[in-house]
């Protein structure tokens, strides 16, 4: 039985954190064909473990409440946490921090504790409370038994901001953290946006099941499942009044008349913006449309049909007198794929092979133009001392509706949608590897969020998005679990229909499937003009 393997577990904890803490600088302990040819497990397991020091109180999670924090800023020439803590939080955040939940979950029933990876990320200790000891069976993994209370305080925090705030009828905008809880943020006292809350709902629904379907986790954790249903149910209850326009489109952002009042059509209002993209603010159109009430069947497809206007295909030129067909991006950056993670798409054939493309021209662009790396919207570098903006406009304008976009600076998590490329087992790896090599890359909480391509400055800070993606697709993202469950509850045959349906109209011809992917060239590397964090050198032992 599982729970009483304590023993067992506590060996091989011992000699995966001993094998995995010599330095957080690790990255050039490898080289690129380690990383494309051998065995890079270990690799892996060094990546596991640095990062899941991000999943530390008052670094990317509050404890107390559960719930993420965005991140934290780091000291730009040690590595270390420096003021401020990111005292905020979207559902974004959400939804990955959920993900890995859910594998954690997963592996606990699937696999022997050798092959542990997730349960292996939540390794830095949570205290329980004198109730909490009473109430959660330990279940002899240290480990597991960190995820598992983060799963109860966390659904406890989601009631609880129901309970104060119900106006958003479960939804969440972005939000102040603290020990008490999620609050309202300035510029979202009123408002929740569609995007992050799709972007969660499916980490929600592969947590929730597992909880509520696994014979385990019914007889230790006997209400907890039904805490994380009853959450799902409320999001289904409300979707349609909060985020439903009769003309056959979702809301990007909505406003709210009265947050202290219980959801009513009169009490919303969409001031502009629609989500009638086919990137990840298609989570929430499918969730509403598997889940929610529909006036007919004609409205819940005239929602596709509102969206076929930005589904388009477009040649990408890979200067060898062959073309690579792809899905146009808004700027082509890889968070415009983060629906991967989340549901099955590649189940479709037309949609893998037209996401196999897309990859496949990120990494033909890339390395046409000698980048050391791969592009997706992320926080932008600085000199020492400066404060960070935002780049959202960042990838491939050829093949983007944005024109204006910028290849000054790579981000780790670029790479995040080519470990769903499952034929290329080292495809995502070694460029992952490869900007984890940029100067002051990695740092003692995993990686960095960006760098130059000159390797001249960074962003010194640490995030969900450009951190913890990356772990959640190197694990295999959670698409596997919802489609389980997606088709023991009998949605699949609707989802694949009308994804079948949207992508076989929009290409009805495919170039380039037969051209290789491009991996990186151990030529093309971000120049050491930054020093490395002093807290995160490389030593030699």
């Amino acid at each position: 039985m599982k729970f009483s393997l304590s023993l067992i577990f506590i060996i091989i904890s011992i000699i995966v954190n001993v094998n995995s803490q010599k330095t957080c600088r690790f990255a050039p302990t490898y080289t690129l064909n380690d990383i494309i040819n051998s065995n890079n497990q270990s690799f892996i397991n060094d990546v596991l473990f640095w990062e899941g020091n991000f999943h530390s109180n008052q670094v990317g999670v509050n404890y107390e409440c559960g719930y993420t924090y965005d991140g934290h800023e780091l000291n730009y020439l040690t590595g270390e946490l420096d003021s401020p803590l990111h005292e905020f939080s979207a559902p974004s955040k959400e939804s990955i921090h959920l993900g890995m939940l859910a594998l954690a979950l997963n592996e606990w029933v699937n696999e022997e504790p050798e092959n542990y990876k997730a349960i292996n990320f939540f390794h830095q200790n949570i205290t329980r409370t004198t109730s909490e000891q009473n109430e959660i069976p330990y279940s002899g993994n240290s480990n597991f038994d960190n995820a598992i209370t983060i799963l109860y305080r966390k659904i406890n925090t989601y009631h609880q901001f129901n309970q104060r705030f119900p106006g958003f009828g479960g939804f969440h905008p972005w939000v102040s953290v603290n020990d008490s809880g999620i609050f309202l943020l300035d510029g979202w006292t009123n408002q929740v946006p569609g995007l992050d809350n799709g972007e969660m709902i499916w980490g929600l629904y592969a947590v929730y099941n597992l909880l509520t379907t696994q014979q385990t986790f019914i007889n230790n954790y006997p209400t907890l499942g039904a805490l994380y249903e009853k959450y799902f149910q409320l999001l289904i209850n409300n979707a349609m009044t909060i985020f439903y326009q009769p003309s056959g489109y979702i809301s990007a952002v909505v406003e709210i008349n009265d947050i202290y009042s219980t959801p009513t059509p009169s009490n919303y209002l969409n001031p502009s913006g629609l989500l009638n993209d086919p990137y990840e603010g298609e989570l929430l159109v499918v969730f509403m449309d598997l889940f929610c009430q529909w006036p007919s069947e004609e409205a819940r497809d005239q929602i596709w049909v509102n969206k076929r206007a930005l589904l388009q295909s477009v040649e990408f030129n890979t200067q060898t007198n062959a073309n690579i067909t792809v899905q146009r991006g808004w700027w082509f950056s890889s968070h415009e794929q983060w629906k991967y993670l989340m549901l099955p798409y590649q189940e479709i054939e037309i949609n893998q092979r037209v996401f196999r493309n897309g990859e496949r021209a990120r990494t033909w662009f890339s390395s046409i133009n000698k980048y050391p790396g791969l592009f997706a919207s992320v926080t932008n570098v600085t000199e020492i001392n400066q404060n960070n903006g935002y780049v959202s406009a960042t990838g491939i304008s050829e093949i983007a509706f944005q024109q204006q976009v910028t290849n000054a600076l790579i981000t780790p998590y670029a790479s995040f949608p080519l470990f769903l490329i499952h034929d290329q087992p080292s495809l995502g790896l070694s460029w992952y590897y490869t900007m984890l090599n940029g100067p002051s890359m990695q740092n003692p909480f995993g990686s960095t969020e960006s760098v130059n391509i000159i390797g001249t400055e960074i962003a010194s800070v640490v995030t969900w998005d450009s951190k913890i993606t990356t772990v959640l697709s190197m694990l295999g993202g959670i698409s596997n679990i919802n489609l389980q469950f997606l088709k023991s509850n009998g949605l699949f045959e609707r989802f694949s229909t009308v994804i079948d349906r949207e992508w076989s109209l929009a290409f009805p011809n495919l170039n380039g499937e037969n051209l290789p992917f491009m991996y990186p060239s151990q030529d093309v590397t971000i120049p050491k003009i930054l020093n490395d964090f002093t807290n995160c050198t490389l030593k030699k032992f």
